[in-house]
C-alpha cells in the first residue's frame, strides 16, 4: 500500500502546471502561485498571433473570462511568441487582444523554464488548460477553438469539475 501511495503522489504531482514568474502584457508581475491559489479554477489558453484559430476565438474567450469571474476563476492568455517579453510580439499580441475586444490577462514568463519547456511543448494550437487552485491540470488538455460547440461544452465540463472540487474542499 505505500509503494501505491508514492506513486499517486507522483502522478498528481506530474499533472502540475509548472511554477513561473513572469509578467503580463503590462509589463506587471505573475507568478503562478499566486495566479491559482486565488481563483477557484483558471482556464489557460495557449495561441499565437499568426495562428488564425486562435485569433478568431479572443472574443470568445473574453466572454468565458466575464463568465468565470462570476464563479471566482479567470481565464489568462500565453501567445507563445511572446515568452522572454519580446517587444514586437508583445506589441503584435496586444493590437490582437484590443481588435477583438478581448481584455483578460495575457501572461510570458521565460522560454528556458519549466512553464517554457511546457509550452515549447504544445503542437497545436489553440490549446486550452484548465488549473484547479493548487496549480493541478484538470483533464486533458483541450485542442481547437472554443468557438467550436463540442469544444466548447468539453472545456465546460473541466471547468465544472474543478469548481465541484475546489467547493467540495
Amino acid at each position: 500500500a505505500a509503494g501505491m501511495t508514492a506513486g499517486a503522489d507522483a502522478s498528481s504531482e506530474a499533472t502540475k502546471f509548472p511554477s513561473f514568474t513572469g509578467k503580463d502584457l503590462d509589463g506587471n508581475d505573475v507568478s503562478s502561485d499566486e495566479l491559482f491559489s486565488k481563483n477557484k479554477v483558471t482556464v489557460v489558453n495557449f495561441w499565437f498571433s499568426g495562428c488564425k484559430p486562435c485569433v478568431a476565438e479572443l472574443g470568445e474567450l473574453n466572454a468565458l473570462n466575464e463568465t468565470l469571474k462570476k464563479q471566482g476563476g479567470a481565464l489568462i492568455g500565453i501567445n507563445v511568441d511572446t515568452l522572454d517579453g519580446n517587444a514586437d510580439a508583445i506589441s503584435t499580441a496586444k493590437n490582437l487582444l484590443e481588435s477583438k475586444g478581448a481584455s483578460y490577462q495575457n501572461i510570458y514568463f521565460p522560454s528556458d523554464s519549466a512553464a517554457g519547456d511546457f509550452a515549447g511543448d504544445i503542437m497545436a494550437f489553440p490549446t486550452t488548460y484548465v488549473i484547479d487552485r493548487s496549480g493541478a491540470i484538470v483533464g486533458e488538455a483541450m485542442l481547437g477553438g472554443i468557438d467550436n460547440e463540442d469544444n466548447m461544452a468539453a472545456l465546460q465540463k473541466l471547468i465544472d469539475q474543478a469548481l465541484a472540487n475546489d467547493s467540495a474542499k
